[in-house]
Protein backbone atom coordinates (compact mmCIF):
# COMPACT_ATOMS: atom_id res chain seq x y z
CA UNK A 1 0.00 0.00 0.00
CA UNK A 2 2.52 2.62 0.90
CA UNK A 3 6.21 2.99 1.92
CA UNK A 4 6.81 3.90 5.50
CA UNK A 5 8.22 7.45 4.51
CA UNK A 6 4.75 8.26 2.52
CA UNK A 7 2.77 7.15 6.04
CA UNK A 8 4.87 10.14 7.83
CA UNK A 9 4.31 12.80 5.12
CA UNK A 10 0.46 11.23 4.54
CA UNK A 11 0.08 12.13 8.41
CA UNK A 12 2.27 14.76 8.95
CA UNK A 13 4.30 12.53 11.58
CA UNK A 14 7.65 12.66 13.06
CA UNK A 15 9.79 8.82 12.18
CA UNK A 16 10.82 7.35 15.76
CA UNK A 17 13.36 4.17 15.55
CA UNK A 18 13.81 2.05 18.93
CA UNK A 19 16.13 -0.40 17.01
CA UNK A 20 19.63 -0.98 16.65
CA UNK A 21 19.92 -0.35 12.75
CA UNK A 22 19.98 2.34 10.83
CA UNK A 23 16.49 2.37 9.48
CA UNK A 24 15.26 4.11 5.74
CA UNK A 25 11.82 4.55 6.18
CA UNK A 26 11.61 4.55 2.47
CA UNK A 27 12.79 1.00 2.15
CA UNK A 28 10.02 -0.20 4.32
CA UNK A 29 7.11 -1.50 2.67
CA UNK A 30 3.16 -1.04 4.57
CA UNK A 31 1.07 -3.84 3.47
CA UNK A 32 -2.08 -2.62 5.11
CA UNK A 33 -3.29 -1.00 8.37
CA UNK A 34 -4.96 -1.96 11.45
CA UNK A 35 -6.43 -0.52 14.45
CA UNK A 36 -7.27 -4.31 16.37
CA UNK A 37 -4.03 -6.96 17.20
CA UNK A 38 -6.99 -9.10 17.58
CA UNK A 39 -7.20 -9.44 13.35
CA UNK A 40 -3.64 -7.90 12.08
CA UNK A 41 -1.20 -10.00 9.88
CA UNK A 42 2.32 -9.44 9.46
CA UNK A 43 3.62 -6.49 7.49
CA UNK A 44 0.80 -4.33 8.83
CA UNK A 45 1.05 -0.62 10.00
CA UNK A 46 -0.69 -0.77 13.55
CA UNK A 47 -2.73 2.46 14.81
CA UNK A 48 -3.24 2.99 18.36
CA UNK A 49 -6.51 5.02 18.80
CA UNK A 50 -7.71 5.96 21.61
CA UNK A 51 -11.22 6.14 23.17
CA UNK A 52 -13.27 6.93 26.07
CA UNK A 53 -13.09 3.17 26.43
CA UNK A 54 -10.11 1.93 24.90
CA UNK A 55 -6.40 2.55 24.36
CA UNK A 56 -4.53 1.66 21.41
CA UNK A 57 -1.00 2.39 23.25
CA UNK A 58 -1.51 -0.46 25.33
CA UNK A 59 -1.68 -2.97 22.80
CA UNK A 60 1.70 -1.37 20.84
CA UNK A 61 4.00 -4.38 21.86
CA UNK A 62 1.56 -6.83 21.11
CA UNK A 63 1.35 -5.18 17.52
CA UNK A 64 5.38 -5.31 16.55
CA UNK A 65 5.37 -9.05 18.63
CA UNK A 66 2.55 -9.99 15.88
CA UNK A 67 4.88 -8.71 13.02
CA UNK A 68 3.38 -5.24 12.66
CA UNK A 69 6.08 -3.28 10.59
CA UNK A 70 5.80 -0.09 12.60
CA UNK A 71 3.14 1.63 14.92
CA UNK A 72 1.55 5.23 14.66
CA UNK A 73 1.03 6.42 18.18
CA UNK A 74 0.33 9.93 19.97
CA UNK A 75 3.23 8.97 23.08
CA UNK A 76 6.49 8.33 22.29
CA UNK A 77 7.43 6.90 25.78
CA UNK A 78 4.97 3.62 24.67
CA UNK A 79 6.75 2.80 21.71
CA UNK A 80 8.26 -0.24 22.67
CA UNK A 81 11.86 -1.76 22.08
CA UNK A 82 12.83 -2.53 18.73
CA UNK A 83 9.82 -1.01 16.88
CA UNK A 84 9.47 1.91 14.54
CA UNK A 85 7.13 4.53 15.33
CA UNK A 86 5.10 7.27 13.85
CA UNK A 87 4.67 10.08 16.59
CA UNK A 88 1.41 12.39 15.97
CA UNK A 89 -0.91 14.63 17.90
CA UNK A 90 -3.69 12.51 17.26
CA UNK A 91 -4.32 9.25 15.92
CA UNK A 92 -7.67 9.34 14.65
CA UNK A 93 -7.32 12.06 13.10
CA UNK A 94 -4.27 10.10 11.24
CA UNK A 95 -6.18 7.46 10.64
CA UNK A 96 -8.43 9.87 8.48
CA UNK A 97 -4.99 11.57 6.74
CA UNK A 98 -3.83 8.46 5.71
CA UNK A 99 -7.41 6.96 4.07
CA UNK A 100 -7.56 10.29 2.27
CA UNK A 101 -3.91 10.51 0.82
CA UNK A 102 -5.24 6.21 -0.23
CA UNK A 103 -8.42 7.64 -1.63
CA UNK A 104 -6.50 9.20 -4.03
CA UNK A 105 -3.45 6.98 -4.45
CA UNK A 106 -6.06 4.49 -5.61
CA UNK A 107 -7.19 7.16 -8.36
CA UNK A 108 -10.87 5.71 -8.11
CA UNK A 109 -14.49 7.31 -8.01
CA UNK A 110 -16.25 8.00 -4.62
CA UNK A 111 -19.83 7.55 -3.68
CA UNK A 112 -20.58 9.11 -0.52
CA UNK A 113 -24.26 9.05 1.10
CA UNK A 114 -25.64 10.03 3.93
CA UNK A 115 -29.32 11.23 5.42
CA UNK A 116 -31.67 10.93 8.52
CA UNK A 117 -32.86 7.19 6.92
CA UNK A 118 -31.94 4.98 3.94
CA UNK A 119 -28.07 5.30 4.29
CA UNK A 120 -27.55 1.82 4.24
CA UNK A 121 -30.35 0.89 2.23
CA UNK A 122 -29.54 3.05 -0.41
CA UNK A 123 -25.84 2.32 -0.46
CA UNK A 124 -26.49 -1.24 -0.12
CA UNK A 125 -28.84 -1.20 -3.53
CA UNK A 126 -26.21 1.13 -5.08
CA UNK A 127 -23.33 -1.33 -3.95
CA UNK A 128 -25.14 -4.38 -5.73
CA UNK A 129 -26.12 -2.43 -9.09
CA UNK A 130 -22.80 -1.23 -9.55
CA UNK A 131 -21.09 -4.38 -9.34
CA UNK A 132 -23.03 -5.58 -12.11
CA UNK A 133 -20.04 -3.86 -14.70
CA UNK A 134 -17.49 -2.46 -12.21
CA UNK A 135 -15.22 -3.58 -8.96
CA UNK A 136 -16.87 -2.02 -5.89
CA UNK A 137 -15.83 -1.89 -2.64
CA UNK A 138 -18.30 -0.49 0.23
CA UNK A 139 -18.93 0.21 4.03
CA UNK A 140 -19.52 -2.55 6.13
CA UNK A 141 -22.36 -3.28 8.17
CA UNK A 142 -22.60 0.49 10.35
CA UNK A 143 -18.62 1.97 9.58
CA UNK A 144 -20.15 5.27 9.39
CA UNK A 145 -18.02 7.40 11.61
CA UNK A 146 -14.72 8.94 11.78
CA UNK A 147 -13.14 5.83 11.97
CA UNK A 148 -15.34 2.89 10.73
CA UNK A 149 -15.28 5.28 6.75
CA UNK A 150 -11.68 5.33 7.22
CA UNK A 151 -11.36 2.09 7.88
CA UNK A 152 -13.35 1.24 4.96
CA UNK A 153 -11.19 3.65 2.44
CA UNK A 154 -7.94 1.90 3.78
CA UNK A 155 -9.36 -1.41 3.43
CA UNK A 156 -10.53 -1.04 -0.42
CA UNK A 157 -8.61 -3.49 -2.85
CA UNK A 158 -5.55 -1.82 -5.00
CA UNK A 159 -8.07 -2.60 -8.11
CA UNK A 160 -10.99 -0.89 -6.72
CA UNK A 161 -13.05 1.27 -9.34
CA UNK A 162 -15.43 2.86 -6.73
CA UNK A 163 -15.11 3.09 -3.42
CA UNK A 164 -18.50 3.84 -1.53
CA UNK A 165 -19.04 5.09 1.74
CA UNK A 166 -21.98 5.87 4.23
CA UNK A 167 -21.39 8.84 6.40
CA UNK A 168 -23.50 9.10 9.81
CA UNK A 169 -24.01 11.74 11.87
CA UNK A 170 -24.89 12.69 15.46
CA UNK A 171 -23.91 16.49 15.41
CA UNK A 172 -22.96 19.58 13.58
CA UNK A 173 -19.77 19.37 11.59
CA UNK A 174 -19.05 15.65 11.71
CA UNK A 175 -20.01 15.01 8.21
CA UNK A 176 -17.74 17.60 7.04
CA UNK A 177 -15.35 16.26 8.72
CA UNK A 178 -15.64 12.86 6.75
CA UNK A 179 -16.34 14.45 3.53
CA UNK A 180 -12.78 16.38 3.67
CA UNK A 181 -11.38 12.66 4.63
CA UNK A 182 -13.79 10.91 1.45
CA UNK A 183 -13.88 13.72 -0.95
CA UNK A 184 -16.70 12.05 -2.89
CA UNK A 185 -17.18 12.33 -6.50
CA UNK A 186 -20.63 11.49 -5.86
CA UNK A 187 -22.97 13.21 -3.02
CA UNK A 188 -26.46 11.90 -1.97
CA UNK A 189 -28.93 12.87 0.45
CA UNK A 190 -31.82 10.40 0.74
CA UNK A 191 -33.52 12.20 2.94
CA UNK A 192 -34.20 14.69 5.77
CA UNK A 193 -36.29 13.77 9.02
CA UNK A 194 -36.15 14.13 12.43
CA UNK A 195 -33.12 11.47 13.41
CA UNK A 196 -31.43 13.32 16.26
CA UNK A 197 -33.43 16.16 16.12
CA UNK A 198 -32.74 16.06 20.27
CA UNK A 199 -29.25 17.15 19.82
CA UNK A 200 -29.82 19.72 16.62
CA UNK A 201 -32.67 21.40 17.37
CA UNK A 202 -34.13 21.45 13.96
CA UNK A 203 -35.45 20.07 11.05
CA UNK A 204 -33.35 23.27 9.53
CA UNK A 205 -30.12 22.58 11.43
CA UNK A 206 -30.72 18.63 10.60
CA UNK A 207 -31.05 19.93 6.97
CA UNK A 208 -27.77 22.50 7.31
CA UNK A 209 -25.66 19.12 8.56
CA UNK A 210 -26.53 17.21 5.81
CA UNK A 211 -25.45 19.65 3.38
CA UNK A 212 -21.90 19.39 4.96
CA UNK A 213 -21.50 16.80 2.85
CA UNK A 214 -21.06 19.17 -0.12
CA UNK A 215 -17.83 20.75 1.41
CA UNK A 216 -15.86 18.10 -0.12
CA UNK A 217 -16.87 17.42 -3.57
CA UNK A 218 -14.13 16.89 -5.81
CA UNK A 219 -13.88 19.46 -8.46
CA UNK A 220 -17.18 18.83 -11.39
CA UNK A 221 -18.73 16.50 -8.00
CA UNK A 222 -21.96 16.26 -8.21
CA UNK A 223 -24.83 15.61 -5.78
CA UNK A 224 -28.15 13.73 -5.98
CA UNK A 225 -30.90 14.22 -3.83
CA UNK A 226 -34.40 13.76 -2.62
CA UNK A 227 -36.22 16.03 -4.81
CA UNK A 228 -39.45 15.52 -3.16
CA UNK A 229 -38.84 16.96 -0.61
CA UNK A 230 -38.53 20.67 -2.05
CA UNK A 231 -37.13 21.93 0.73
CA UNK A 232 -34.10 19.95 0.80
CA UNK A 233 -33.35 20.32 -2.81
CA UNK A 234 -34.15 23.77 -3.22
CA UNK A 235 -31.23 24.46 -0.28
CA UNK A 236 -29.02 22.73 -2.30
CA UNK A 237 -29.28 24.62 -5.29
CA UNK A 238 -29.21 27.49 -3.44
CA UNK A 239 -26.10 26.88 -1.23
CA UNK A 240 -24.09 24.15 -3.82
CA UNK A 241 -20.78 25.42 -4.65
CA UNK A 242 -20.49 26.54 -8.31
CA UNK A 243 -17.78 24.13 -9.44
CA UNK A 244 -20.42 21.47 -8.75
CA UNK A 245 -23.12 20.21 -10.02
CA UNK A 246 -26.85 18.66 -8.93
CA UNK A 247 -29.51 16.41 -9.51
CA UNK A 248 -32.94 15.82 -8.45
CA UNK A 249 -34.20 11.97 -7.62
CA UNK A 250 -37.80 11.94 -7.81
CA UNK A 251 -40.46 8.91 -7.07
CA UNK A 252 -43.59 11.33 -7.71
CA UNK A 253 -44.71 12.82 -10.53
CA UNK A 254 -41.65 14.70 -12.68
CA UNK A 255 -41.40 18.01 -12.24
CA UNK A 256 -40.00 20.69 -13.78
CA UNK A 257 -36.37 20.74 -11.55
CA UNK A 258 -34.28 23.51 -12.20
CA UNK A 259 -31.21 21.37 -12.58
CA UNK A 260 -29.15 19.69 -15.29
CA UNK A 261 -30.14 15.88 -14.33
CA UNK A 262 -33.38 14.67 -13.09
CA UNK A 263 -34.11 10.94 -12.80
CA UNK A 264 -37.89 10.12 -11.60
CA UNK A 265 -40.40 7.23 -11.61
CA UNK A 266 -43.05 6.87 -14.09
CA UNK A 267 -45.66 4.18 -14.46
CA UNK A 268 -46.04 3.39 -10.70
CA UNK A 269 -48.25 0.34 -9.90
CA UNK A 270 -48.62 -1.64 -6.53
CA UNK A 271 -47.70 -5.13 -7.56
CA UNK A 272 -48.61 -8.38 -4.80
CA UNK A 273 -44.78 -7.88 -3.85
CA UNK A 274 -43.84 -4.40 -4.08
CA UNK A 275 -44.20 -1.82 -6.51
CA UNK A 276 -43.46 -1.59 -10.54
CA UNK A 277 -42.44 1.19 -12.41
CA UNK A 278 -39.96 2.95 -14.79
CA UNK A 279 -36.95 5.40 -14.55
CA UNK A 280 -37.04 8.68 -16.49
CA UNK A 281 -33.79 10.39 -17.21
CA UNK A 282 -34.26 14.08 -18.21
CA UNK A 283 -30.43 15.56 -19.13
CA UNK A 284 -30.82 19.32 -19.82
CA UNK A 285 -33.54 19.29 -22.87
CA UNK A 286 -33.31 15.45 -23.58
CA UNK A 287 -35.12 12.69 -22.29
CA UNK A 288 -34.40 8.75 -22.37
CA UNK A 289 -36.36 6.30 -20.38
CA UNK A 290 -34.42 3.06 -18.71
CA UNK A 291 -34.83 0.71 -21.11
CA UNK A 292 -36.28 -2.58 -18.65
CA UNK A 293 -39.32 -1.80 -16.39
CA UNK A 294 -38.18 -2.11 -12.74
CA UNK A 295 -39.77 -3.94 -9.77
CA UNK A 296 -39.23 -3.70 -6.09
CA UNK A 297 -40.08 -5.47 -3.13
CA UNK A 298 -41.32 -3.35 -0.92
CA UNK A 299 -44.24 -0.33 -0.88
CA UNK A 300 -43.60 3.55 -0.48
CA UNK A 301 -41.83 5.91 -2.53
CA UNK A 302 -38.71 5.49 -0.29
CA UNK A 303 -38.22 2.32 -1.80
CA UNK A 304 -38.76 3.63 -5.34
CA UNK A 305 -36.01 6.39 -4.77
CA UNK A 306 -33.58 3.86 -3.49
CA UNK A 307 -33.60 2.39 -6.96
CA UNK A 308 -33.57 5.69 -8.35
CA UNK A 309 -30.29 6.84 -6.52
CA UNK A 310 -28.46 3.33 -7.75
CA UNK A 311 -29.93 4.12 -11.81
CA UNK A 312 -28.54 7.16 -11.45
CA UNK A 313 -24.84 6.13 -9.85
CA UNK A 314 -25.11 3.42 -12.89
CA UNK A 315 -25.53 6.18 -15.68
CA UNK A 316 -22.79 8.36 -14.11
CA UNK A 317 -20.45 5.71 -13.75
CA UNK A 318 -20.95 5.09 -17.62
CA UNK A 319 -22.48 1.33 -17.51
CA UNK A 320 -26.09 2.04 -18.43
CA UNK A 321 -25.48 2.09 -21.78
CA UNK A 322 -25.62 -1.65 -22.38
CA UNK A 323 -29.12 -3.11 -22.72
CA UNK A 324 -27.49 -6.34 -21.31
CA UNK A 325 -26.20 -4.28 -18.00
CA UNK A 326 -29.58 -2.58 -17.88
CA UNK A 327 -31.04 -6.17 -17.47
CA UNK A 328 -28.59 -7.12 -15.07
CA UNK A 329 -29.08 -3.61 -13.24
CA UNK A 330 -33.45 -4.51 -12.43
CA UNK A 331 -33.13 -7.98 -11.66
CA UNK A 332 -30.81 -7.12 -9.22
CA UNK A 333 -33.45 -4.71 -8.08
CA UNK A 334 -35.69 -6.49 -8.04
CA UNK A 335 -34.57 -9.60 -6.05
CA UNK A 336 -32.86 -7.43 -3.48
CA UNK A 337 -34.29 -8.10 -0.36
CA UNK A 338 -34.78 -6.27 3.02
CA UNK A 339 -31.46 -6.85 5.08
CA UNK A 340 -32.08 -8.36 8.09
CA UNK A 341 -33.24 -6.01 10.91
CA UNK A 342 -34.45 -3.32 8.11
CA UNK A 343 -37.42 -5.04 7.00
CA UNK A 344 -36.42 -8.27 6.27
CA UNK A 345 -39.66 -10.96 5.63
CA UNK A 346 -38.81 -14.25 7.25
CA UNK A 347 -41.81 -16.90 6.71
CA UNK A 348 -41.28 -19.05 9.81
CA UNK A 349 -43.40 -22.54 10.10
CA UNK A 350 -46.06 -20.50 11.99
CA UNK A 351 -45.45 -16.90 11.98
CA UNK A 352 -44.18 -14.33 8.90
CA UNK A 353 -41.65 -12.46 10.48
CA UNK A 354 -41.01 -8.62 9.41
CA UNK A 355 -37.21 -7.46 11.76
CA UNK A 356 -37.15 -3.47 11.13
CA UNK A 357 -35.39 -3.34 14.60
CA UNK A 358 -32.31 -2.69 13.52
CA UNK A 359 -33.61 1.36 14.31
CA UNK A 360 -36.69 3.85 14.43
CA UNK A 361 -37.49 7.07 13.64
CA UNK A 362 -40.89 8.63 12.73
CA UNK A 363 -40.22 8.20 8.89
CA UNK A 364 -38.72 4.77 9.16
CA UNK A 365 -41.85 3.67 11.34
CA UNK A 366 -43.94 5.44 9.11
CA UNK A 367 -42.22 3.34 6.19
CA UNK A 368 -42.56 0.26 8.66
CA UNK A 369 -46.23 0.48 8.97
CA UNK A 370 -47.19 1.08 5.64
CA UNK A 371 -44.92 -2.44 4.38
CA UNK A 372 -45.81 -4.21 7.32
CA UNK A 373 -49.78 -3.72 6.46
CA UNK A 374 -49.30 -5.05 2.78
CA UNK A 375 -46.98 -7.80 3.02
CA UNK A 376 -48.93 -8.83 6.39
CA UNK A 377 -52.26 -9.13 4.14
CA UNK A 378 -54.21 -12.39 4.81
CA UNK A 379 -52.59 -12.58 8.42
CA UNK A 380 -53.43 -11.46 11.79
CA UNK A 381 -51.13 -8.52 12.49
CA UNK A 382 -49.36 -7.98 15.50
CA UNK A 383 -46.74 -4.89 16.03
CA UNK A 384 -43.81 -5.16 18.87
CA UNK A 385 -42.99 -1.58 19.26
CA UNK A 386 -40.26 0.10 21.25
CA UNK A 387 -39.38 3.91 21.31
CA UNK A 388 -37.55 5.91 19.14
CA UNK A 389 -34.24 7.85 21.17
CA UNK A 390 -32.08 10.78 20.25
CA UNK A 391 -35.29 12.96 20.04
CA UNK A 392 -35.22 15.09 22.88
CA UNK A 393 -37.60 17.78 23.69
CA UNK A 394 -39.96 16.49 20.55
CA UNK A 395 -39.99 13.01 21.86
CA UNK A 396 -43.78 13.08 23.62
CA UNK A 397 -45.20 14.94 20.38
CA UNK A 398 -43.44 12.62 17.63
CA UNK A 399 -44.11 9.41 19.33
CA UNK A 400 -47.84 11.07 19.63
CA UNK A 401 -47.45 11.90 15.33
CA UNK A 402 -45.93 8.11 15.02
CA UNK A 403 -49.14 6.66 17.01
CA UNK A 404 -51.95 8.62 15.21
CA UNK A 405 -50.19 6.81 11.98
CA UNK A 406 -50.15 3.49 13.50
CA UNK A 407 -53.83 3.45 14.22
CA UNK A 408 -54.67 4.69 10.48
CA UNK A 409 -53.88 0.74 9.45
CA UNK A 410 -56.12 -2.38 10.40
CA UNK A 411 -53.52 -3.55 12.51
CA UNK A 412 -55.00 -6.62 15.30
CA UNK A 413 -53.10 -5.62 18.60
CA UNK A 414 -49.89 -3.34 19.78
CA UNK A 415 -47.31 -4.22 22.18
CA UNK A 416 -45.63 -1.58 22.74
CA UNK A 417 -42.98 -0.30 25.55
CA UNK A 418 -40.49 2.98 26.35
CA UNK A 419 -40.58 6.39 28.17
CA UNK A 420 -42.75 7.24 25.49
CA UNK A 421 -45.40 4.71 25.54
CA UNK A 422 -48.27 6.85 26.85
CA UNK A 423 -47.90 9.56 23.74
CA UNK A 424 -47.99 6.63 21.55
CA UNK A 425 -51.52 4.95 22.93
CA UNK A 426 -52.52 9.17 23.43
CA UNK A 427 -51.88 9.81 19.64
CA UNK A 428 -53.03 5.81 17.97
CA UNK A 429 -56.64 6.48 20.18
CA UNK A 430 -57.57 9.79 18.88
CA UNK A 431 -57.60 8.21 15.68
CA UNK A 432 -59.23 4.93 16.71
CA UNK A 433 -60.26 3.87 20.01
CA UNK A 434 -60.78 0.66 19.04
CA UNK A 435 -57.10 -0.13 18.40
CA UNK A 436 -55.99 -2.66 20.67
CA UNK A 437 -52.51 -1.41 22.67
CA UNK A 438 -50.83 -3.39 25.46
CA UNK A 439 -48.20 -1.59 27.37
CA UNK A 440 -45.43 -2.92 28.64
CA UNK A 441 -42.47 -2.52 31.37
CA UNK A 442 -39.38 -3.18 29.37
CA UNK A 443 -38.51 -5.37 26.05
CA UNK A 444 -38.64 -8.91 28.10
CA UNK A 445 -42.07 -8.14 29.38
CA UNK A 446 -42.96 -6.97 25.02
CA UNK A 447 -41.72 -10.69 24.55
CA UNK A 448 -43.58 -12.13 27.28
CA UNK A 449 -46.82 -10.91 26.65
CA UNK A 450 -46.46 -11.54 22.40
CA UNK A 451 -45.64 -15.03 23.04
CA UNK A 452 -48.50 -15.89 25.30
CA UNK A 453 -50.47 -13.63 22.93
CA UNK A 454 -49.30 -14.77 19.06
CA UNK A 455 -50.73 -17.86 16.91
CA UNK A 456 -50.47 -20.21 14.10
CA UNK A 457 -50.61 -17.82 10.76
CA UNK A 458 -49.98 -14.70 12.62
CA UNK A 459 -47.39 -11.73 11.01
CA UNK A 460 -45.36 -10.29 13.72
CA UNK A 461 -43.57 -6.35 13.42
CA UNK A 462 -40.46 -5.82 15.74
CA UNK A 463 -39.95 -2.12 15.51
CA UNK A 464 -37.38 -0.04 17.89
CA UNK A 465 -34.57 1.49 18.43
CA UNK A 466 -31.47 -0.37 17.85
CA UNK A 467 -31.09 -0.25 22.21
CA UNK A 468 -34.29 -1.52 23.05
CA UNK A 469 -32.87 -4.91 21.84
CA UNK A 470 -35.71 -6.01 19.82
CA UNK A 471 -33.24 -7.56 17.12
CA UNK A 472 -32.63 -10.41 19.46
CA UNK A 473 -36.80 -10.65 20.27
CA UNK A 474 -37.06 -11.25 16.37
CA UNK A 475 -34.77 -13.72 15.94
CA UNK A 476 -35.98 -15.46 18.92
CA UNK A 477 -39.41 -15.78 17.30
CA UNK A 478 -37.93 -16.87 14.32
CA UNK A 479 -36.37 -19.54 16.04
CA UNK A 480 -39.96 -19.99 17.87
CA UNK A 481 -41.67 -20.02 14.71
CA UNK A 482 -39.86 -22.99 12.87
CA UNK A 483 -39.59 -25.20 15.86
Amino acid sequence: MFTLEEVKKAVGGKLVSKTDSIVFATAINVSGVSTDTRTINEGELFIALQGENFDGNKFLAKAIELGACAVVTNDEEAVPDGAIAIIVDDTIKALGLLANHYRFKLGCKVIAITGSVGKTSTRTMITEVLKTALKVHSTVANNNNEIGMSKTILSAPEDSEVIIVEMGMRGEGQISYLTKIARPDIAIITNVGYSHIGILGSKEAILKAKMEICEGLTDGGIIAVNADDRRLFDHCVKELPINNFIAGIMAGSEDDLPCPLVISATDVKETDSGMSFHAVLRRMDERSEFQVPLNVGMYGQSCIRNALFAIFCAYITGITSSSEIQKKIAEVISNRSAMDGRGAITETKKYMIMNDAYNASPESMENAFLNFSKKARGHRKVLALGGMLELGDFASGLHELTGKDCASYDFDRVFVTGENADDFIRGAHMINMKLEIVKCKDTEDVSRRLEDYVRDGDAILFKASHSFGFEKVAKSFIEKGNA
